[in-house]
């Protein structure tokens, strides 16, 4: 039983970064109709922004934050001015997602000469040092992980469904070109999707880099990941999305912790094959559709 709840605490830690990655991916494609695959570097670039600012230039650990932040987006907001701007007016989404793997590839290099290629320690946040909670053991840097995630989802939802941009945004995500005929500037949804999936990556990125590690080549498994977390749940839906994510955290770990961690990668891809045979938008896409 215990290891049961080891396990369970491990997936929802790896599960809420895909969740976050997810809704992310998704945020971005519901109002630009367009994969970023370079969301997952945004994560790395959380990781090791903070090694760079805590560890090497010695900042204290809130300003550091908010360097790791700031800097985020501003390559978050480059990655939608000098990438999908540019290639929107004269491309079709298919060059426009080359683009958005291209600028992928361009941070990992970056990264790559700034860091090395060698597996960097991350300066943790929270302690890491473990905690016992009746069964449950686990440490404040997996809990602040986990409520990240379920405060990035409410705060999604609130933007969404209580705010009159989030009207915008639903509605550009609905049908882009009847949102733009009734006034609504789709360009400043999609650069606000860019900025806002960017901070909600680097903010997970400087929370599990303690525990994963900081690589300048780890973006690209987690874009992954992420991909999958949205196709799982629902592309169309952020929190369908960020439950796929937690989904797909919880049985990687129960594989990898009864089984073999070589198969978690078959098993998953298994079973969103097999879910999408059985609904094709996704475990909540249907619902989610319904909602809307």
């Amino acid at each position: 039983m215990e290891n049961f709840i080891l396990l369970i605490v491990s997936g929802l830690t790896n599960g809420s970064v895909y969740g976050l990655i997810g809704l992310s991916l998704s945020l971005i494609y519901v109002s630009s109709r367009v994969i970023n695959f370079a969301q997952g570097e945004f994560v790395m670039l959380g990781a090791l922004l903070t090694l760079m600012f805590i560890t090497t230039i010695a900042l204290p650990a809130p300003l550091a934050i908010l360097f790791v932040l700031l800097v985020s987006l501003l390559i978050g907001l480059a990655l939608e001015r000098l990438v999908y701007a540019p290639l929107v007016r004269r491309a079709d989404p298919l060059t426009v997602i080359i683009g958005t793997f291209a600028g992928s590839v361009i941070m990992a290099g970056a990264a790559l000469i700034i860091w090395g290629p060698e597996q960097q320690s991350i300066p943790n946040i929270f302690s890491i040092t473990p905690v016992e909670l009746g069964l449950l053991i686990t440490t404040p840097q997996q809990c602040a992980i986990i409520a990240s995630f379920l405060s990035f989802v409410i705060l999604t939802w609130w933007i969404l469904y209580k705010t009159n941009f989030g009207l915008t945004v639903r509605a550009v995500g609905v049908n882009v070109n009847v949102s733009q005929l009734m006034g609504i500037r789709a360009s400043r949804v999609v650069r606000f999707s860019f900025l806002f999936s960017a901070f909600v990556s680097a903010t997970a990125g400087l929370l599990v880099g303690p525990l994963l590690g900081g690589q300048a080549s780890m973006g690209g498994l987690l874009t992954v990941k992420g991909f999958m977390a949205a196709i799982l749940g629902g592309l169309g839906s952020p929190f369908a999305a960020a439950a796929g994510g937690m989904l797909i955290g919880i049985l990687e770990a129960l594989v990898s912790g009864y089984g073999n961690s070589l198969y978690a990668e078959p098993i998953i891809f298994g079973t969103i094959l097999v879910v999408l045979l059985i609904r094709p938008y996704g475990l909540l896409g249907d619902f989610e559709a319904v909602q809307r």
